[in-house]
């Protein structure tokens, strides 16, 4: 098929693990039924995810997702958070704010001069160090398997979005987009540049990077369509651990008024979820316009859509719940001392209170061999569900399409459908046995 394929992978701290789950089922069928991704964008998470496949390249895509995997499992809670230590030294920040001591005087006292953050994100360059092959990546990208990967970062002086993109001689760099405050800058990626997409404000610093500061780049663009479209996707798949349209109706509102975990939780909704949601709705329109032959200025974009579908999107956080109570409930919590403070914080734990929110915090945080595991395995669940394009020759589009300038491009799906394209009821085969292509 002519054209390329791109993968888009939201930003999801700890709940990579369900994308990498999702990941394999989708990317043997895209590469089955369109061809191997070669356009590679993601944020935070989703970043991590996308240079761990781009250095897998070479590899069968059913091996390649079962590795990308494995390296989520083999992530530990300490290696991620150091509460004890961290609380300290930002407790000790703190006070000297409070008590409104100079810098030098707290230098003379051994304190910390600001609180710049709640973790240290410095320990996660070794988890980075070991899940992407990086050597791999830059001679995927140079020699032309994969045309480019995007990583989506906030500019911390602007609040605008930055796409850090290390490209192939064929891929233009695209230009600076007013409409979306979307700013592309040529790079050869590190570490640094999946450190910055995942600095969530308030518990990671922000990352220096080249010109300025950075930090997570969900905070603007969790789910970075656009930006593939923009560097050549003619069609796209897109990975995210919220559903691809609203939920229609909630649960029945609680007695009592919402708890700041509860707040947590719906603010982190919304900022995950949102954004994908309204581009995907946007990409239907505009397709639905080129299909009915009023729109001669965009060419058909095809979008596959795996993640939860649109009536099982509390799953993830229950599947925290369980898990800590199976693998860490009673004493057994002393196994991870750190995760049984890191839920105390976020609102668990206690018996008598709906945990519920908190649950749903702590699977963004969870870094554990049992829930990957468990994560990976709902992921790949979720996404047997999603809905194969019923032609791929319907979902290429020609070489030159391109984004509306209004959209953060997508199509809104029902459930975990491929919308603009898909036939009710129809789907590809899970692992087509016999015609299985390589990953680039």
């Amino acid at each position: 098929m002519t054209g390329r394929t791109g993968l888009v992978v939201a930003g999801a701290g700890a709940r990579g693990a369900y994308e990498a789950g999702v990941l394999t089922e989708l990317l043997p069928r895209l590469t089955h039924t369109w061809s191997a991704p070669s356009i590679l964008v993601g944020t935070s998470a989703g970043a991590l995810n996308v240079a761990a496949l781009a250095g897998l390249t070479g590899t069968d895509p059913q091996d390649a997702s079962a590795e990308l995997v494995s390296r989520w499992e083999s992530v530990r809670t300490d290696e991620v958070i150091a509460l004890p230590s961290s609380a300290l030294e930002a407790g000790a920040a703190y006070a000297g704010d409070l008590l409104g001591l100079p810098s030098w005087l707290r230098r003379a006292l051994g304190l910390p001069d600001r609180v710049t953050r709640l973790l240290d994100a410095e320990r996660l360059r070794p988890v980075v160090e070991r899940v992407v092959d990086w050597g791999r990546l830059h001679h995927a990208i140079a020699r032309g398997p994969v045309d480019a990967v995007g990583v989506a970062c906030t500019s911390a002086g602007t609040g605008g979005t930055v796409v850090f993109v290390e490209r192939g001689p064929g891929v233009p760099l695209p230009p600076y987009d007013p409409g979306r405050d979307i700013r592309y800058v040529d790079t050869r990626l590190t570490a640094d540049h999946l450190l910055a997409s995942a600095a969530v404000p308030v518990l990671f610093a922000p990352r220096r990077l080249d010109d300025g500061w950075y930090l997570d780049g969900g905070v603007r663009l969790n789910t970075p369509l656009k930006p593939a479209l923009r560097l050549g996707a003619d069609r796209i798949g897109v990975v995210a651990t919220t559903p691809a349209v609203p939920v229609p109706e909630g649960p029945a509102p609680p007695e009592h008024a919402p708890d700041v975990y509860a707040v947590a939780a719906l603010a982190l909704r919304i900022v995950l979820g949102a954004g994908v949601t309204e581009d995907l709705r946007t990409l239907r329109a505009v397709n639905e316009l080129v299909e009915r032959g009023a729109d001669d200025r965009h060419a058909r974009i095809g979008t596959w859509f795996a993640g939860p579908p649109a009536d099982r999107g509390a799953e993830l956080a229950a599947l925290a719940a369980e898990v800590r109570r199976r693998e860490y409930g009673g004493l057994r919590a002393l196994r991870n001392p750190s995760l049984f403070v890191l839920e105390r914080l976020v609102g668990g734990g206690v018996p008598d209170v709906d945990s519920t929110d908190g649950a749903e915090l702590l699977s963004f945080l969870f870094f554990d061999r049992a829930f990957a595991s468990a994560a990976a395995a709902l992921g790949a669940e979720h996404a047997a569900t999603a809905v194969a394009p019923d032609s791929a020759a319907q979902d290429s589009a020609a070489p030159d399409a391109a984004a509306p300038d209004s959209a953060a491009p997508g199509a809104a799906a029902p459930g975990a459908a491929a919308p603009d394209s898909a036939a009710p009821g129809r789907r590809a085969p899970m692992s087509p046995v016999g015609r299985r292509g390589r990953y680039s």
